[in-house]
Order: C-alpha cells, then sequence, then structure tokens
C-alpha cells in the first residue's frame, strides 16, 4: 500500500534505510583503521627497524626506497633515492651481487669492527612478475665462518699428524719387525726367541695404535656414499681379520643396512677383537637384528662391563687392559655416529657385554645365519 503521495512503498523506506546503515559502517570501519582507536596502516620504516640486521629496500631500477638505521651506520645515514652503485662504491663485490641478483658473502666495517656478512637479495612480489622491487638484508655470519675457519686449521694439523704417524712412525717399525723376524729366524737360544717373540707382539700392538690413531685423526664423519650390506657378510669379512684363537662367532640375522661397507667391517672387527682381548678363549659371540625396532647387535659371553664404566667405555684413551690401546669402541662410537647410528651398551643374554645399535636403515635380504670358528 502506497504511503506517499509519490507512491513509494515500506518496503522501499526499509532498503534504503539498510544500505545507509552499511555506507556508515564502512565509513567508520575505514577511519578506525586510520586513527588511534584502531590499527594503523603499517609504518614501513618502522617496520624496517624493527630488524636487527641491516635492511633495505629497492626499486625496480635498484634505487633504494628505504633503510632502517643498522643499514645506514655500515654505508650512509642518507641513502634514499640513491643508486645501489652510489651506495656500494666502496663494494664493489656489493654492487655487482645486486645487478646479477646474487648471494655472496663478504667483510665490512661496522659499529663493533670488521664484520662478515651474507649479502642476499629477496624479491617483493609474486614471482616472475617483472619489474619488481628487492629486499637487502645482510645476515650476520661472523661467528659460523670464524668456527669454519677454525675447524678447516684444526682438519690441516689432524691431517699432518696423521700424515706424520702414517710415514714417519710406520716406516722405521716395518723395518724393526722386518729385522726382528729374520733374527729370530736364525735364532737357536730358546731365551733369545722367547725374548723377540715378546718383541714381535710389542710390533704387532704398535701397529693397532697406529692404525687406530690414524682412524680418529682423519675422522669417521664422512662416511661417503651409503649401499645395502648384508650384515652377514660384513660380519664375516671383519671376523677373517681378527685373531680369534678359539673364539666363535654366530651370524643370526638375514639383516641387509645401509652403510658405508668399510666402516662397518672396522666396527664390527673392533667389537670382536675387545671381545676375544677380554674374554675367555672359547668366547662366544652372536650378531643379530633388535626386536620391534631398525638394528643390530653385537653380543658375547665374556666378563661383560660394569654399568658404572658403560658411559666412559667410548671414550679415546679409556681402557680396563693395560694392553689395550683404549681407541677401539671410540673408533666404534664415532663410525656409528657418522652413519646416523646410536650405539649403547648393556648386559647379553649370557652375562656378556651386548653392543646394540639403533636408527640403522635397513633393506629386506634373503640370506641364513651363519656359524664361524
Amino acid at each position: 500500500m502506497p504511503l506517499t503521495a509519490g507512491g513509494l512503498s515500506f518496503t522501499y523506506y526499509v532498503f534504503a534505510f539498510i544500505l545507509a546503515l552499511l555506507v556508515l559502517g564502512a565509513g567508520l570501519g575505514v577511519w578506525w583503521v586510520r586513527t588511534d582507536a584502531g590499527d594503523q596502516p603499517v609504518d614501513s620504516e618502522r617496520l624496517l627497524n624493527a630488524f636487527e640486521e641491516p635492511v633495505a629496500v629497492l626499486d625496480p631500477s635498484d634505487d633504494v626506497l628505504l633503510a632502517n638505521v643498522p643499514f645506514r651506520t655500515i654505508f650512509d645515514s642518507d641513502i634514499e633515492g640513491d643508486a645501489a652503485e652510489t651506495v656500494f662504491e666502496d663494494h664493489p663485490d656489493l654492487a655487482t651481487a645486486v645487478a646479477n641478483k646474487e648471494e655472496i658473502t663478504t667483510e665490512l666495517q661496522n659499529e663493533g669492527g670488521t664484520r662478515t656478512y651474507q649479502f642476499r637479495l629477496y624479491p617483493m612480489g609474486a614471482q616472475p612478475r617483472p619489474p619488481r622491487k628487492w629486499v637487502v638484508v645482510l645476515h650476520d655470519v661472523t661467528e659460523h665462518e670464524t668456527r669454519q675457519r677454525e675447524l678447516e686449521a684444526e682438519n690441516e694439523q689432524l691431517e699432518q699428524f696423521a700424515s706424520l704417524i702414517s710415514h714417519d712412525l710406520r716406516n722405521p717399525l716395518d723395518v724393526a719387525i722386518g729385522r726382528t723376524n729374520a733374527i729370530r729366524e736364525m735364532a737357536e737360544d730358546p731365551d733369545l726367541d722367547a725374548h723377540l717373540a715378546r718383541t714381535q707382539d710389542a710390533h704387532k700392538r704398535m701397529q693397532q695404535i697406529i692404525t687406530d690413531v690414524l682412524t680418529l685423526a682423519r675422522g669417521d664423519q664422512d662416511v661417503g656414499n651409503l649401499e645395502a650390506v648384508p650384515l652377514e657378510t660384513a660380519a664375516m669379512d671383519a671376523w677373517s681379520h681378527v685373531d680369534t684363537n678359539g673364539a666363535t662367532v654366530s651370524v643370526e640375522t638375514q639383516l641387509v643396512i645401509e652403510a658405508n661397507e668399510q666402516r662397518l667391517v672396522r666396527v664390527l672387527e673392533n667389537l670382536f677383537r675387545n671381545a676375544v682381548e677380554h674374554g675367555p678363549e672359547d668366547v662366544s659371540i652372536v650378531v643379530g637384528s633388535l626386536d620391534g625396532e631398525a638394528g643390530f647387535f653385537v653380543a658375547d659371553d665374556g666378563p661383560g662391563i660394569d654399568p658404572t664404566d658403560r658411559d666412559a667405555i667410548f671414550e679415546a684413551g679409556y681402557t680396563a687392559d693395560d694392553e689395550g690401546t683404549g681407541l677401539g669402541l671410540a673408533i666404534v662410537s664415532g663410525i656409528a655416529e657418522a652413519h646416523g647410528w646410536t650405539v649403547s651398551v648393556t648386559d647379553s643374554a649370557d652375562g656378556g657385554a651386548r653392543f646394540e645399535f639403533t636408527g640403522v636403515q635397513t633393506a629386506p635380504d634373503g640370506r641364513t645365519a651363519t656359524t664361524a670358528e
């Protein structure tokens, strides 16, 4: 029913009222976000200054639009509008990096002295839509670079040390071994033969010490490319390198693991030798896979390892035997860590030592258990 002479309906007035409310609400919303009563528009300069690292924004022509205080401290307090090549005129490597949009590492003078920075550019906006602005960030990597140089120097010293042991000690030792063997073949005196036999044992121990020290000095941190290695094959190979006397080893697993085969053999060899040297003449050793998780173990029925010593046995130089080098288990721990494995020691089912390796990547195979003497 019309309410006015113009014939406008009640519905028309209701619609117009609602539309007016919407317009008013939108206006209030805009006013709210642009006043202290709400969130103010983002202040770009304030945003940049929230970063402790030097930061600047370049326009598509590589001119400086904005720069925070740390950036100005290094270069200039008034650089807005300047071209990047002007700002970095004393640092041509940075100017080239901006032109090529590449990442470099450089040294710059700061209030704290000379610092090392990683210079990086980040595009603003969706890729690959040119033209675009760029954010320049100088990441302070001084401590990282310093530590890297220290490690390189330490590695160089270790390599020199390893070379000294390998050549300057091994060569005269080989001569001594050869002469001792020759004298023993000619000797007819039983007492002299006994002394020479002990000398040969000492030479063998020296050879083992040199081998272990070289392994530790050169490190096992880089195991290279891993391959599928049957645990049985590695165990039999390791067993052939050990003076086993009357000991036996049983491989009770068909496990194939991802490993550096040479390093894995060294782990097993050291564990076998440890069991033989510290156990009875007929010590029995078992190699098997862990139940319920990926990994393997090496166990024996020898005297075992005292629980109070289990945290120390993997430290270089620790030994419970005057005849031991104290390096064998440290090498085992280092090789395991290089593979990403965790090695621990506990009691075996027969009361001896049981070394467990977890975190091992495995692959299926069809091999069977083997017993060797």
